[in-house]
Order: C-alpha cells, then structure tokens, then sequence
C-alpha cells in the first residue's frame, strides 16, 4: 500500500468488499441450487423405489415394444408394396413416435430408466426378402397382441397416472390390432 493515498485505498476496500459481498451471493445461490437438485433426485428416487414391481415391468415392456414397432416400420418401409401396409406403417411410425414420447415423459417423472433402442431391429428388418409385406404384418399383429395385453394390465395400475397413460394409450393399440388383423386376411 505503499504510495497509494487515502483515496485509491478506500476505493481498493470498496472494490474488494463488492467482489465478497457477489462471491457470497454466488455460491449461496449454488448452494441453493445443488441443494433443490439433490432433493429432486432423491424425490424422483424415492418415487421410483415407491412403484410396484409390475409398474417398473411395464415401463421397460412398453418402451422395448413401441421403439421396436417404430424401428420395423422404417425400416421396412422401402420394402412395402401394398399400400395399404404403406399407409399402416406409416401410422405405426407417427402414433407410436408421440406414445414413445409420452411414455419417456411419464417413466423420467416417475424416476424410471427406459432401455435404449436396440438397433439390431432395423439391421433384421431392412435385410428382409420375400413377402416382406406379409412378413411385417404379422409380425405388427404379434406385437400389438403383446402390446394390448400388456396395456389392460397396466390400466388396472394402482399408479393413478401409469393407469391414466394405459388406459389413453390401449385404444389406438386396438385399433393397430385391428388393422393388422384386416390387413392379413387381404394379403
């Protein structure tokens, strides 16, 4: 502090108490923040440690199954002659595309993984020869029979809102049930 005056040195105090004063406001706003973030962990953990077994089950069936109905579908799209089972893929892409997302939203707010998508599905599916229409079908007939079943259990849930999201859901998969159903009998 040598040759400073009286003047530069208050200045420097001055200086020196704002950059504590904006430090101590800064990590007690981290504080603030690291502290809500670990409370909403453990809240989404303790609402996934709170759900039945046959809940985490169906996150997990349900996930595997909608990624795998969407993951056939483009990948045989190329494939398809009739365009009718054009037209049904292309429904299967887009609804299961928005059910996918639902179903994603819903097991994060429940504090559940979902499995990634399996990417040996499309490598299957886009090497397929023959009928492929038939094929697709039949196997989007298979799924869908896996799928509703799967969907009436879950919309007996106790969970109010897994029971919400099945029961929304298991129309449309019907629906697809019934469209791969029709679909078989004119090919």
């Amino acid at each position: 502090m040598l040759g400073m005056n009286t003047t530069q040195i208050s200045t420097l105090r001055g200086a020196a108490l704002l950059l504590a004063a904006t430090l101590a406001v800064t990590l007690t706003a981290q504080t603030t923040t690291t502290t809500q973030s670990t409370t909403a962990s453990t809240t989404m953990m303790s609402d996934n440690s709170k759900l039945a077994h046959h809940d985490k089950v169906f996150f997990k069936k349900a996930a595997e199954c909608g990624m795998k109905e969407v993951a056939v579908s483009q990948a045989v799209m190329g494939s398809l002659t009739n365009q009718q089972v054009k037209d049904f893929a292309n429904s299967i892409v887009t609804d299961h595309t928005a059910v996918n997302r639902e179903l994603m939203a819903l097991a994060m707010a429940k504090g559940v993984s979902l499995p990634a998508a399996d990417a040996k599905l499309t490598e299957k599916w886009s090497e397929k020869s023959g009928n492929v229409d038939k094929k697709y079908v039949h196997e989007m007939m298979e799924d869908h029979e896996d799928a509703v079943k799967l969907f009436e259990k879950a919309a007996k849930s106790n969970d109010a809102d897994i029971a919400a999201f099945a029961q929304k859901t298991l129309p449309a998969l019907q629906h697809h049930l019934q469209m791969a159903k029709d679909l078989k009998k004119t090919l």
